[in-house]
């Protein structure tokens, strides 16, 4: 009579576990750019409120500010201190500078994944200026 053995092989096992080294080699990186350019994404979008704020900083006042945080009633600043705006700061700070104009920039924080954003261009730093013109452009699409 012949008795039949349960389980795997070894080499059944090595297979199998190559093809799990094979996918997770490419699913990682992959994962770590999503995740670097959803976070890109958000800081986008908080340049994009601060140019709205200063734009409607401009229309109320007739001046641009260079003060993000602030009560934002005083003509000096824009009062932006919202918890909403603060949590897009975990990975990026921001600035405004310029005098008739505007440009905000957004700069990943050292310690971060963000500082990692160089897939084919540097995207740590990005800007939007009171032209309407993002920089660098490929990092925007």
């Amino acid at each position: 009579m012949i008795q039949k053995k349960d389980g795997f092989t070894l080499i059944e096992l090595m297979v199998v576990i190559t093809i799990i080294g094979i996918l997770v080699s490419y699913g990682i990186p992959s994962y770590e750019r999503y995740v670097v350019k959803s976070k890109r994404t958000a800081a986008q979008s908080a340049l994009l409120k601060l140019a709205a704020s200063e734009e409607k900083h401009n229309a109320n006042y007739n001046q641009y500010t260079i003060n993000i945080s602030g009560s934002g009633t005083d003509g000096n600043s824009l009062g932006l201190g919202t918890a909403e705006f603060m949590q897009a700061s975990d990975n990026y700070s921001y600035a405004i500078t310029g005098v008739n104009g505007y440009t905000i920039s957004a700069t990943a924080k050292a310690g971060t994944s963000q500082v990692k954003d160089n897939y084919g261009i540097n995207c740590t730093n990005i800007s939007l200026n009171s032209l309407g013109q993002k920089v660098p452009l490929a990092c925007w699409r």
